[in-house]
């Protein structure tokens, strides 16, 4: 069985527009450029991964870097 993996935490700059995602597995991704707006709306959903995954992850605007844990 796969074990599902969920946000755990995030940090944004404002000036940067960089949003850095991490999950329960160790890894992150990194994301730009993010209006603000888009992590405002992070802030205000309940399911975190879920909106991760309909607004950035397939979002043609934004460079998505995958991070692993070391």
């Amino acid at each position: 069985m796969e074990k599902t993996v969920v946000v755990t935490s995030w940090k944004y700059d404002v000036s940067s527009r960089y949003l850095k995602i991490f999950y329960s597995n160790g890894t992150a991704e990194l994301y730009h450029p993010v209006p603000e707006f888009i992590y405002n709306n992070l802030l205000r959903t309940s399911d975190k991964s879920a909106f991760v995954h309909k607004y950035l992850e397939f979002d043609l605007h934004f460079k998505r870097l995958c991070l692993l844990a070391s």
